[in-house]
């Protein structure tokens, strides 16, 4: 039997790349259709010589959207200008993968012009623990770090359309030649250039996925006692609140509160705590 990991999926067929650098071209057995699990792209399988997948190996994790399996890292690009940095956003993407238990490093794009604004974002979450990167595609800027940080690994690259990502995939190796798209002078957003997520192979053990830009984002599989987890510089300060479980709103005896009025949580990511708690109860009103 063969192995191999799966880097595109079309209309029906799955592409596979195996151990040796080898595509195959395969279909799903009909057992694996009836199965919960959908194959993703990004998942490792055991596929026939007659092209056929037998089976999916155990995921390390998954993604809904985009929908894709065993990612090592996501790499969470923003720009620094046109189009500006959306923090709520950028916050509720950063939820949606510290749901996923992925690890993210936020790249900075267009740093070249940037402004104090984007330093102090980039200060403000770096002190809240996260890895950032700055990068430019057309000046040039941080491609090598970014490249190092690729290789050995299965990659992401995700965030809002427009913001580069697919110029600085074409910058890191010139062999990917991804489409890259201009930003719309009326609606001030990128077009949407990536339809599909597909892996591409930098060498043999490093591989970058190019994702669809994130267009609508739903919590509807985190829960309220999840959500104060998925913001990290929580986890100091949970522990002096008087309940447990404490949602951090309109309990008296709250450490996440008093660190807010304290100034060591920032005032906008509590925001984005509170806006998304809304989302989350007002999806399950519907539901």
């Amino acid at each position: 039997m063969n192995k191999g990991i799966v880097i595109k999926n079309m209309n029906g067929y799955y592409y596979i790349q195996d151990e040796l650098g080898t595509i195959h071209e395969c279909k799903v057995r009909g057992r694996l259709k009836k199965s919960r699990y959908s194959l993703l792209v990004g998942d490792r399988v055991e596929f026939s010589e007659d092209g056929f997948v037998e089976c999916i190996l155990p995921r390390q994790n998954s993604m809904v959207r985009p929908a894709v399996a065993n990612i090592d890292q996501v790499i969470l690009v923003v720009a620094a200008h046109n189009p500006d940095i959306n923090e709520l956003l950028l916050d509720k993407m950063l939820v949606m993968i510290e749901h996923a238990d992925i690890p993210v490093v936020l790249c900075v794009n267009k740093y070249d012009v940037g402004d104090t604004s984007t330093d102090q974002l980039i200060d403000k979450y770096k002190a809240i623990g996260y890895q950032v990167i700055t990068t430019s595609a057309t000046a040039k800027i941080g491609i090598n770090e970014l490249r190092n940080k690729l290789l050995h690994k299965v990659t992401a690259f995700a965030g809002p359309s427009g913001v580069g990502k697919s110029s600085l995939l074409n910058a890191v190796d010139e062999k990917f030649a991804f489409q890259t798209g201009d930003i719309s002078d009326k609606i001030k957003r990128g077009k949407h250039t990536t339809r599909h997520a597909s892996l591409f192979s930098l060498n043999t053990d490093s591989f970058i996925m190019d994702t669809p830009g994130f267009s609508a984002i739903e919590f509807t599989d985190v829960t309220l006692e999840r959500l104060p987890t998925l913001f990290p510089e929580f986890s100091d300060y949970v522990e002096a609140c008087k309940f447990h479980p404490c949602y951090h709103e309109h309990e008296p005896i709250c450490g996440i509160k008093e660190a807010l009025a304290n100034h060591k949580i920032f005032e906008s990511r509590y925001d984005a705590y509170t806006i998304i708690r809304k989302d989350i109860q007002n999806q399950r009103k519907r539901f």
